[in-house]
């Protein structure tokens, strides 16, 4: 049974789950900060303090407040008995916080205790939300939803600022487009506003500019996620749109409507996917050269040098033509204090490619057509025109190609995410071979990545040696295979064991968060965290129906 606590205690419990849902994409302090007032309310609510003082107004002024004192303990005791009764005979609840409880064990065959504590502080909302939201009164359908559309604006704010970091081309890398926390997580809440929006659009009766607007506001979210070069969040989006679609086709009875979106949806498929092929075609298949058209010298009367084998095709283009070495080194030098000495050093390769991006020749005459942005783009290690006027999934799978032809001649992968993921996973099966069963325990995580890279004297530079980048390898990893089933049947019991958690919101939401985990240890950080942990209860625990 509940504790009572009335409009008032309602009030502050409401606005506790927006301080979180505003802090999500925003702020680890905040975060913090509103998880602490969450649990003071959890304990102070319901405590019927003007019965306390109407019961000792007569008496002495120290008496007053000393039976105040006394009577607020045994109310928050009795807070702390009646909640924690109801969150143990709430199966959903306790299988939610096991997924906690998992790392208390690790403990008993950890050695790093230091680490250990610092992962169980990280991923204490695993403990904290169930607990609270599970043993507090459900929401009404408006409450819901404001806690709902307060996450959406602050992702929709969010965007706005690292938009105006876009147009003023104020990034070196299109991560720093989200201002606040990783672009990761924040592309994550742009995939789970789209489809929240898409569920109000058809699901709410809200007037024609009203469902405009929230159209408007969920292509702005798709193109914000092509901007920001989510590869994770465009894959979700597509694999979950198709899956929403098919399901509605499966659900419809007429025929005419079935055929008709199955068509639509193959040709969606069949162009993106000959949209991918001819980007990646063209990437890879240069102009022919015509040898007799070309001129031999630069306007200086230096050789060119055309050379298509020592340097990579790159955005259709070959790298390695028209290329006259040292006058394009000297000139460089002439307008850049960051100075160019040979074909060895790191930003020779990123003024060549630069100029190739721009369909510049490699002389004097290219390097005096860059502008001063691209100059101090060169200097800050950017190696194409196009990673900072043209962010987008165009470029996105440029780079992935640059850092494959990279990865597949010297098997270095220092120079992408993607491809250090690959030897993220090495590294993750071969230490999962060792401690198969139990894994590694909580604390010795770190330090069993650490060895592996020493031991097979791995490519990768120390400030890249990260852990898995996979959730189900992270926890494989730490409590082995027996860890990975427990993990996976707390995290989808909810779906199974209720129907009524088998809605539309939270199926697409911890779908969002199950593919997430393919390419992204997401519970591993404390915005990470607490995105999962925050909406896997909201979403189980406020709804009535």
């Amino acid at each position: 049974m509940k504790v009572e606590y009335g409009k008032t205690g309602t009030y502050f419990y409401l606005v506790g789950l927006i301080l979180v849902a505003i802090f999500i994409p925003t702020s680890k302090f905040g975060l913090s900060v509103s998880q602490f007032y969450l649990l003071a309310l959890w304990l102070l609510v319901g405590l019927d303090m003007k019965a306390v003082n109407k019961m000792f107004q007569e008496k002495p002024f120290f008496s007053r407040i000393t039976s105040r004192i006394v009577l607020s303990f045994k109310g928050i005791w009795n807070n702390i008995k009646t909640r924690s009764n109801d969150f143990i005979h709430n199966k959903v609840a306790v299988v939610m916080v096991s997924m906690y409880l998992l790392h208390f064990v690790g403990l008993i065959y950890t050695s790093d205790f230091q680490y250990a504590f610092k992962d169980i502080r990280i991923k204490l909302p695993l403990l904290v939300f169930p607990l609270i939201i599970s043993t507090m009164k459900p929401l009404n359908r408006k409450q819901f939803d404001t806690v709902l559309w307060f996450f959406i604006s602050s992702v929709f704010f969010v965007t706005i600022l690292g938009f105006i970091k876009y147009l003023r081309r104020d990034f070196v890398d299109v991560r720093e487009l989200s201002v606040f926390v990783s672009h990761i997580r924040v592309s994550l809440c742009m995939v789970f506003s789209i489809f929240v929006l898409g569920y109000y659009l058809v699901k709410r009766n809200f007037k024609p500019f009203i469902k405009a607007f929230i159209v408007i506001l969920m292509l702005w979210f798709l193109w914000q996620i092509m901007i920001w070069e989510s590869f994770i969040g465009i894959v979700i989006i597509s694999i979950l749109t198709v899956s929403v679609l098919l399901i509605s086709i499966m659900r419809n009875r007429n025929r005419i409507v079935k055929i008709s979106v199955l068509t639509a949806v193959a040709i969606v498929v069949l162009s993106v996917s000959y949209y991918l092929y001819d980007m990646i075609y063209r990437y890879r298949t240069p102009e022919k050269i015509v040898v007799e058209q070309l001129d031999t010298h630069t306007k200086l009367g230096n050789p060119y040098v055309f050379d298509t084998v020592g340097y990579r095709i790159e955005d259709g283009r070959y790298v390695g033509i028209y290329l006259s070495i040292d006058e394009m080194i000297n000139a460089w030098n002439a307008r850049s204090d960051k100075k160019i000495n040979s074909i060895y050093d790191d930003g020779y390769g990123s003024l060549i490619r630069y100029l190739t991006s721009k369909d510049l020749r490699k002389d004097a005459e290219g390097v005096s057509q860059l502008t001063d942005d691209d100059v101090m783009n060169i200097e800050n290690g950017i190696a194409n025109y196009n990673y900072i006027e043209n962010p987008g999934l165009k470029t996105r799978i440029m780079k992935i190609m640059v850092a494959y032809d990279n990865y597949a001649d010297g098997r270095d992968a220092n120079g992408s995410s993607v491809f250090q993921r690959i030897e993220f996973i090495k590294a993750s099966l071969n230490i999962i071979k060792e401690n198969i069963l139990f894994g590694v325990g909580t604390g010795d995580i770190a330090n069993a990545f650490a060895n592996y890279y020493e031991e097979t004297n791995s490519k990768l530079l120390p400030e890249n040696r990260f852990r898995s980048h996979n959730q189900y390898l992270a926890i494989t990893v730490a409590f082995g295979i027996i860890g990975l089933l427990w993990f996976l049947f707390s995290m989808f019991y909810p779906i199974f064991v209720d129907k009524k958690n088998r809605n539309y919101l939270y199926l697409i939401f911890i779908f969002i968060m199950a593919l997430s985990m393919l390419t992204e240890d997401t519970l591993e950080t404390q915005i990470g965290v607490t995105l999962f942990a925050f909406f896997n209860s909201f979403l189980v625990f406020t709804r009535n129906t």
